[in-house]
């Protein structure tokens, strides 16, 4: 049984030290503003990348393994959490099914996040990476899709929708 508070403070540990990091102002006027932004490092300033990554891991394992009420309990913190959830990425390939699986598990739990355009271009592009690889992706976004949210946020569908949406019709 998933229980919240066994989690809350080590997510809010990780998101206080990251929000100065996710709140600093980007200044669109500098000339190589967008180089400075992907070049940055956000875990690594903090100094919380190992601890991060790892409690991701964790956090994705107890949604997968879960049920319907830890998996809402999950989505929830990462919308309270935002700077740990926009920070902190799985250190796994897309390439393979077990890192594809991963990854669709950490997109439904942000559960389309703070932007669903941002949302579906970062899930198009890992469905497109892992069926160029020869991941069964039709497999696992069924699966996945089960477990995720079928609430419409903004009106474009739940997470659900959009993950069985991208399966190929056989």
């Amino acid at each position: 049984m998933f229980v919240e508070d066994q989690w809350l403070p080590r997510i809010r540990e990780i998101d206080e030290r990251l929000e100065p990091i996710a709140k600093r102002p980007v200044e669109i006027n500098d000339p190589g503003w967008v180089a400075k932004m992907r070049s940055s490092s956000p875990l690594d300033e903090a100094g919380v990348r190992r601890a991060a990554e790892e409690l991701l891991q964790k956090l994705v394992h107890e949604y997968a393994s879960g049920d319907d009420a830890a998996r809402a309990t999950i989505r929830d913190l990462f919308g309270r959490f935002s700077s740990f959830a926009w920070a902190v990425t799985l250190p796994v390939p897309r390439t393979t099914a077990a890192g594809f699986r991963e990854r669709l598990l950490h997109f439904s739990i942000l559960d389309q996040g703070p932007d669903p355009r941002d949302a579906t271009l970062s899930l198009d592009d890992m469905v497109q990476t892992a069926r160029g690889a020869g991941v069964d992706v039709d497999a696992l976004l069924t699966e996945v899709a089960s477990l995720s949210s079928r609430k419409d946020r903004y009106s474009w569908g739940s997470t659900a929708d959009w993950l069985l949406h991208r399966v190929v019709a056989g």
